[in-house]
């Protein structure tokens, strides 16, 4: 059991939420909006606030069993190697650097820094999930402007699944982290703005040590957006840069495939979602009641979306964790039905920002995917990623009813031809400017 040390935790948590402060009020004055930087700072005290939540509720509903002890142990052991520059793995026997052992590796780095502290430990990676978040929203803010901001930022700040399952040392914190950072990079060249590729590229890199299952999602889903990415403001380069690009995405993809079925624990060599379903079957804890069935058929897609975004609900709920999650299910029953218009919008929009592509595709292929995990705790834990890219989806900005259409993908198809024709004429009517260097005479 690693200690917490509340005083010291405390001390932790303080600084954090200095850190926190400052990065909101960048990003609050950057949009100069009030509202934000009050919900921002509700935002950060509630992921610092789960930190000491999530220990009292493994200890007291799951007997004190959670994946984080192993991370904690082992990056205890090994922090104090770090702290004298000695970077040797052996001691904590480590099974790889892929998956669990990179978790215990990152936690092995904060204990060197902060002092073996499990409560400190808990605010340092709840911390950086809200970073996470604070990008994943400005990765909608790129996209869409500030049209329907507000209804994407109260759904990513104060969603439980998004507070609660990243407060701990956990391959959902950092991967939280390094996908909205990846979101964003990806918004920034779907937008035409720089500053992208290294994001994308870095965070991309650091996840495959993470889950580079969930990277390959997300790298396919930008790969497919750039395919569809209209032309931009300098159409005589476009060519040559989306080569470049695809180029660069495409070895990105194949090193993401290279290392989900190589290394990645229980895949031994395949991508086999059935064999994935069978090794999360079984009997005793953490099966039982949580087990969902899985089948790889299409035909079967509709229960997988079912299963991954809404089961539980209260009506067949078991025991108080699951009753928790049946109430949040119960939530985005709502949302969903609330967001039918979003929903139809989304292939327009996905035409007009192709951010909502990458949103789609990484939805979509997730809801698939991960419903092979076939327990419910996984499935609640785990979509925890998917659920930024997914609200995207029910939050696409459209104007109020019985008027103009306000925005481009709200427009009938022959209008947004059209639209797009004039911007094209008007764009080729622009002086060119010429690269070269002036020749002196």
């Amino acid at each position: 059991m690693i200690p917490s040390q509340p005083v010291v935790a405390l001390f932790i948590a303080v600084a954090l939420f200095i850190a926190g402060r400052a990065i909101i009020r960048r990003v609050a004055l950057s949009e100069g909006d009030p509202w934000l930087a009050r919900a921002l700072t509700v935002c950060l005290l509630l992921h610092l606030a789960c930190a000491p939540l999530q220990i009292w509720v493994t200890n007291h509903l799951y007997q004190g069993v959670a994946d984080y002890d192993r991370y904690d142990s082992q990056g205890a052991i090994l922090s104090n190697g770090f702290r004298h520059l000695d970077f040797s793995l052996a001691p904590a026997h480590l099974q790889g650097i892929v998956s669990d052992g990179a978790v215990s590796i990152v936690a092995g780095v904060v204990f060197a820094i902060i002092g073996v502290n499990q409560l400190g430990a808990f605010f340092v990676f709840s911390w950086l999930s809200f970073v996470g978040i604070v990008y994943f929203y400005r990765a909608f803010i790129v996209t869409f402007g500030e049209a329907g901001r507000r209804r994407y930022a109260i759904l990513i700040f104060f969603l439980p699944t998004l507070l609660f399952w990243t407060s701990d040392v956990s391959k959902e914190a950092i991967m939280t982290f390094l996908l909205g950072l990846t979101a964003y990079g990806c918004a920034r060249i779907l937008r035409y703005r720089s500053g992208g590729y290294p994001l994308v590229l870095a965070c991309s890199a650091a996840g495959m040590f993470i889950r580079p299952n969930e990277v390959l999602l997300a790298l396919g889903g930008f790969t497919v957006a750039m395919l569809v990415r209209p032309s931009g403001p300098n159409a005589r380069l476009e060519g040559p840069r989306r080569t470049i690009a695809l180029i660069v995405l495409g070895s990105a993809v194949a090193a993401a495939i290279f290392v989900t079925v190589h290394f990645l624990p229980g895949t031994n060599g395949s991508l086999s979602l059935s064999q994935i379903s069978h090794n999360n079957s079984g009997s005793g804890a953490g099966f039982g009641s949580s087990y969902a069935g899985y089948s790889p058929s299409v035909l079967a897609y509709p229960k997988d979306i079912y299963v991954v975004l809404f089961d539980p609900l209260p009506l067949n709920a078991h025991g108080g964790a699951q009753l928790l999650s049946a109430v949040e299910n119960s939530v985005l029953v709502v949302a969903l039905l609330i967001s039918l218009r979003q929903l139809r919008m989304v292939p327009r929009a996905s035409l007009a920002r192709t951010y909502v592509v990458m949103c789609l595709v990484f939805s979509a292929t997730f809801l698939y995917a991960f419903s092979s995990l076939s327990n419910l705790g996984l499935i609640s834990r785990e979509r925890t990623v998917m659920m930024p890219f997914f609200l995207v989806l029910l939050c696409i900005p459209r104007g109020p009813r019985h008027q103009p259409p306000r925005y481009e993908w709200e427009l009938p198809r022959r209008d947004r031809l059209r639209r797009r024709k004039a911007l094209a004429l008007r764009a080729a009517a622009l002086p060119r400017v010429s690269l070269r260097p002036p020749v002196r005479r």
